[in-house]
């Protein structure tokens, strides 16, 4: 009788777990046309009656997804790269289902900004993307290769400093530059040197026009540049070797290695970058373009699984430029005076994204960053070939500036609800230490939390207020406020537009720089005060698909008003000393048209630009109140796909530039830049099925090596002076080697 019991009970038990089985049918997601997986999708499912009830799941490596829903339901199907999916599907049945590509280009993909990853046309700000095919065929090796061909980005040069940008008239301290998320420091004479960040293993740069204040802060005012590197490659072992020669004295070398192992990812590269100098007349010693030797080397460790993302990142960068001095020469002796300048960067950060199962995700970012510049003089003998460190005012020095960067975000985004968020926190621990500093020890810190909220009004229609509160050590606490709206229609155009409060807090260097050495004479200004801004942006765009042509077309108009923006101005010409001041008012306006047409082995970008910045002077001269400048652009890639070959020309045209400075006797006067055309052509041949790649072309067609200045304004009588641009027009020639193993 027992025996007869204990087989009834497992009887039931069986027919127990067999109907909870039957009740978790499974939901299978695969590509329309194959039965390829979809990994990664969301499923939402949506009770149909009244009670609302909602359930999320995710789809596996299977592209399988248990339902344990009990009861009818509305289904969407949401992954990035492919169009949404919406269906009604019954209780305890399974399913499969097909998903269709969605027609984007994933040269377009974004993060910027973003509550999750995103395209450039899904997104509400207005993001520009130059993708690693473009870096390579520029033959780019710093980012003011890549930013001089970029409408609206302009770039400019110090011999010694290194190389600079502005976007839409704003520049130096207010472009706020981040590799991966994290913000780059060590800024000389207000501006980071653009030629010290290298392209060597660059995936993408997103750039961003106008203000980014509340979700980055202080020095994003302007515009935000945030450069996106390969971090894995998606065999288990990959690398290359890139060998690079311009003939202006330019040899570069590095490699990057990949390798991958189930969710765990790690990468090395590093390298070697070499500048002989150059001077259009030999000299023999000094030369107007400095040498320069960059060593640089990064790690990289990545474990990625379904809902847990976790980066480690280590980077090493050490640069010197030698600034030899002209021989002087008596009857008794030869001898000069050399400057060397050593730059290391060392930088740490972690980055650990954790995504929810109701699609919600944490992002924390921690980094520390080290910028540090020694600079050393020598009285060299020329005859002897000794030298001996000098011991006079500002010959010697070392600075040092640490940051540390804390910064965590909770989004909240799912395609189904009408508000999504993000609220976050950033704090900016800054200290500077050094003789070129007024005092040895200086401090500034800055915490902040912000938030925004994205509305879905109705389809198509999104507004995002956000705001953030922020407390600095020297200035306060600061609210800025921002709103975006986005207005898609006609399934083809959207119309996009923004306000954003803008406010900066004078860096550490603004404040207390001591900069004195033969070339510079630049103080600091502890009395400067911070800057605010209203900004206001509006484009319009079309994407539209012709035949094979891919076509996006974009308008957009800006209004940037800065007061007491902070700049750097000529006090005493007979000293050439510099010092920072507030300027009460610094506008600039303008209009941007862009247009890229794309198949499958061609693109074409064409676009032109008009921006003016504000006229200052006293109304007794005789000039517009808005100084304006055209740019003219066009970009052709085309590939020989047969031939494994493809040809690149690269063109842009500036118009005359104005800008302001001030005299001896503190009066503003007026400067124009002349107009310049830089253009670039390469062509690249791919052989052994893309294993070794070659490059070869020409930069700087138009030799274009140093620009012509005209100040004007009442009673200043028309002058004019020299700024250096570039070396002049050169050959380069890159060889690419890679391989990689399934």
């Amino acid at each position: 009788m027992l025996n007869h019991f204990k087989t009834v009970l497992f009887f039931l038990f069986v027919l127990w777990c067999t109907a909870s089985f039957a009740q978790q049918a499974v939901i299978k997601v695969l590509v329309k046309g194959s039965e390829t997986p979809v990994e990664g999708a969301i499923i939402i499912l949506k009770a149909t009656d009244q009670s609302k009830k909602q359930q999320i799941c995710f789809t596996d490596e299977h592209g399988e997804a248990i339902d344990n829903f009990q009861q009818e339901a509305i289904l969407l199907i949401h992954c990035f790269g492919y169009k949404d999916f919406t269906d009604t599907i019954l209780a305890n049945q399974s399913y499969a289902f097909y998903l269709e590509k969605s027609e984007i280009d994933l040269d377009e993909v974004v993060v910027t900004g973003q509550y999750d990853i995103n395209t450039t046309d899904k997104s509400l700000y207005n993001i520009k993307t130059v993708d690693a095919k473009t870096i390579e065929a520029m033959g780019a090796q710093h980012l003011d290769d890549v930013l001089q061909n970029q409408l609206s980005a302009r770039t400019s040069q110090d011999n010694l400093l290194g190389s600079s940008a502005s976007i839409n008239g704003i520049s130096g301290q207010n472009v706020k530059i981040l590799v991966d998320g994290v913000p780059v420091i060590g800024r000389e004479n207000g501006n980071i040197d653009l030629s010290q960040i290298n392209m060597n293993n660059v995936e993408r740069i997103e750039i961003v026009e106008g203000p980014m204040s509340v979700s980055y802060g202080t020095d994003a005012l302007g515009g935000l540049i945030n450069i996106v590197t390969k971090k894995s490659s998606s065999y288990p072992l990959a690398g290359d070797l890139n060998l690079y020669y311009q003939s202006n004295g330019t040899y570069n070398g590095d490699a990057s290695l990949f390798l991958k192992k189930d969710d765990h990812a790690f990468s090395f590269s590093g390298g070697r970058y070499f500048f002989d100098g150059y001077s259009p007349v030999d000299t023999s010693r000094y030369q107007e373009w400095k040498p320069k030797l960059q060593y640089f080397g990064t790690f990289n460790y990545n474990y990625v699984s379904k809902f847990l993302n976790v980066g480690f990142k280590s980077e090493y960068f050490n640069e010197e430029i030698q600034n030899k001095g002209t021989p002087v020469i008596t009857p008794y002796s030869a001898y000069a005076f050399d400057d060397y300048y050593f730059t290391r960067r060392l930088n740490e950060s972690l980055v650990i994204e954790y995504r929810l199962k109701n699609n919600a995700q944490w992002q924390f970012i921690s980094a520390f960053n080290n910028y540090r510049r020694v600079k050393n003089t020598y009285r060299k003998d020329l005859v002897s070939l000794e030298q001996d460190l000098t011991s006079g005012i500002g010959t010697q020095d070392t600075t040092v500036f640490n940051e540390v960067t804390l910064r965590g975000t909770y989004s909240s985004v799912l395609p189904s609800r009408k508000i999504n968020f993000q609220t976050g926190y950033d704090v900016n621990l800054q200290t500077g230490t050094g003789a070129n500093l007024s005092s040895t020890n200086e401090t500034i810190n800055d915490y902040a939390a912000f938030g925004s909220l994205e509305y879905q009004a109705f389809n198509g229609f999104y507004l995002r207020p956000g705001i953030r509160f922020a407390y600095n050590t020297r200035y306060g606490s600061p609210l800025t406020p921002s709103i975006n709206l986005k207005y898609d229609f006609l399934e083809k155009y959207s119309v996009r537009a923004s306000y954003a409060r803008g406010f900066r807090s004078p860096s550490l260097k603004e404040l207390n720089l001591e900069f004195v050495d033969a070339n510079h004479n630049i103080h600091g200004n502890d009395s400067l005060r911070a800057e605010t801004s209203n900004n206001f942006n509006v484009d319009f765009s079309v994407l539209n698909k012709i035949g094979v042509y891919n076509i996006k077309a974009n308008i957009s108009f800006f209004y940037n008003d800065i007061s007491d923006i902070i700049t750097l101005a000529l006090i005493n010409s007979s000293s050439n000393y510099y010092t920072y001041i507030n300027i009460d008012k610094y506008k600039t306006r303008g209009a941007t048209f862009t247009a890229d047409f794309k198949m499958k082995n061609f693109s074409f970008t064409t676009g032109f630009s008009l921006w003016g910045l504000y006229n200052s002077l006293s109304d007794s001269f005789a000039v517009e109140k808005f100084s304006l400048t055209p740019e003219f652009q066009n970009n052709f890639i085309l590939d020989f796909p047969k031939a494994n070959l493809s040809a690149a020309v690269f063109f842009k045209s500036t118009g005359s530039t104005p800008s302001f400075n001030l005299d001896e006797n503190g009066e503003v006067y007026q400067t124009f830049l002349e107009p310049y055309t830089i253009m670039d052509a390469s062509l690249t041949k791919c052989f052994l099925k893309k294993h070794i790649s070659l490059s070869a072309g020409v930069k700087n067609i138009f030799d274009v090596a140093n620009l012509q200045t005209n100040a004007v304004g009442g009673f200043h009588s028309a002058s004019s002076g020299e700024v250096p641009y570039g070396t002049g027009r050169f050959l380069f020639v890159g060889l690419k080697l890679s391989f990689f193993k399934d």
